[in-house]
């Protein structure tokens, strides 16, 4: 694969060339830091910008085009990433050697700058048919996630972080949240997310030099590219571990256990951690948390441990019976005692390693898989996926062992449900 950078005043178009795919996808992200206030509107915003704007006055006219362009396809997504707020505008189009017309590759790369740059807006308020639309479709997926118990406990656990972390919310927010947006509040969402930073992403086999002159051609944005943005959060350690207990009208109850992650070096941040979750928790049916709550003792429905590396956090979560949180947490912290005393073996980390690598080289076989590690290349320099893979296969039990140590207790969280011994 071959790497390119284009530098312009007011963004950077960033190049993979590779003939692995008969697509090209470019993706679009404005960075700027997460603000609680303004997240939820920008993830509306990322919405209704790619159903509509001045030119396609609806999604049945966006789809059109995009059929026009041989199935071509364009959506918008936000992601919270510690400190940064990114919201994506993602195409993916098929190569033009494909396709018997010059004007083709033009023709797509102009329609994502169009919709950006001239979004379906009268009078500073977005259009009131588009918006009542796209704020429905939020409101039954927020509805959705309030439906489902692990999803629920774990916003409510990750809350109680406090206000003044980014940690404690995310992007999709509440109900309340959701309708104090207008369309004149939606509007000045916009006018922010056009003052944001922008970075282009392109992967595919085509002549990059000849699409970065055409972005500058149809991209005219007037910021510059002065401000440095932070990713990592650093959620401060407690003296006292919060224990904290909600009840709840579900059947099952949720435990959530959140740990901060104290002085990771780099490699352990972006290396050894991911190998001391896999055995952890993240490993499936092989790792220590489901052998020993659920094998052993036929505790759980379901129990995951998620590494959050851009928060400092590793969250533990589990599904049980109400009677049993007490034991599920003895059994949790037995699991974190045995990692602490290397209580794991060579073949264990062999498997880890294999998982590893099997995943990466399957990101190499993505548009998307390669484009995201390209991403946090930039914006974290994160080794490149073939560089990952040769530091992988170095990782060792005993640098395993020494990030066990670096984890310590913040939040235990119980969301209890009405379910106690098979009744409810």
């Amino acid at each position: 694969m071959e790497y390119k950078k284009y530098e312009y005043p007011s963004f950077n178009i960033y190049t993979i060339k590779t003939n692995r795919f008969k697509t090209v996808n470019m993706e679009i992200i404005f960075r700027d830091e997460s603000k609680k206030e303004k997240d939820v509107a920008k993830t509306m915003l990322a919405d209704i910008m790619t159903d509509c704007s001045q030119e396609y006055k609806s999604r049945k006219e966006v789809g059109k085009k995009l059929e026009e362009l041989y199935q071509a396809s364009f959506y918008g997504v936000v992601n919270k990433v510690g400190h940064t707020l990114m919201t994506s505008f993602v195409l993916s189009f098929l190569e033009p050697k494909y396709v018997n017309d010059k004007n083709y590759l033009e023709e797509i790369i102009k329609l994502p700058f169009e919709m950006i740059l001239k979004p379906f807006t009268q009078a500073s308020e977005f259009d009131i048919k588009n918006f009542k639309i796209v704020k429905n479709r939020m409101h039954d997926e927020i509805l959705s996630i309030n439906e489902d118990i692990s999803r629920v406990a774990l916003k409510k656990a990750l809350k109680n972080l406090g206000d003044d972390t980014p940690s404690s919310y995310g992007v999709m927010g509440s109900i309340e949240e959701l309708e104090a947006i207008t369309p004149k509040t939606l509007y000045e969402a916009y006018q922010d997310l056009m003052n944001s930073q922008c970075d282009i992403f392109i992967v595919g086999n085509v002549d990059m030099d000849e699409i970065a002159n055409l972005i500058f051609k149809y991209f005219k944005n007037p910021v510059i590219k002065t401000k440095k943005l932070e990713l990592y959060v650093d959620n401060k350690r407690v003296k006292k571990t919060k224990n904290i207990l909600e009840k709840s009208n579900f059947v099952e109850t949720s435990l959530v256990e959140i740990y901060n992650l104290e002085n990771l070096s780099e490699k352990e941040r972006i290396i050894t951690f991911y190998f001391y979750n896999y055995i952890l928790g993240a490993g499936g049916l092989n790792s220590k948390l489901y052998q020993l709550l659920r094998e052993k003792n036929s505790l759980c429905y379901g129990i995951k441990s998620m590494y959050l590396k851009y928060d400092n956090l590793l969250v533990i979560q589990t599904s049980i019976d109400k009677k049993d949180v007490k034991k599920a947490k003895r059994l949790i912290a037995q699991a974190f005692r045995e990692m602490k005393n290397g209580k794991f073996s060579e073949e264990e980390l062999g498997y880890a390693k294999e998982n590893f690598i099997f995943s990466l080289n399957l990101a190499l076989d993505s548009p998307a898989g390669i484009i995201n590690n390209y991403v946090f290349k930039v914006f974290d320099n994160l080794p490149l996926i073939e560089e990952r893979i040769k530091l992988i296969k170095d990782i060792t039990k005993e640098e395993i062992v020494k990030v066990a140590n670096k984890i310590k207790p913040n939040i235990f969280f119980v969301l209890e449900g009405e379910k106690q011994d098979g009744k409810n």
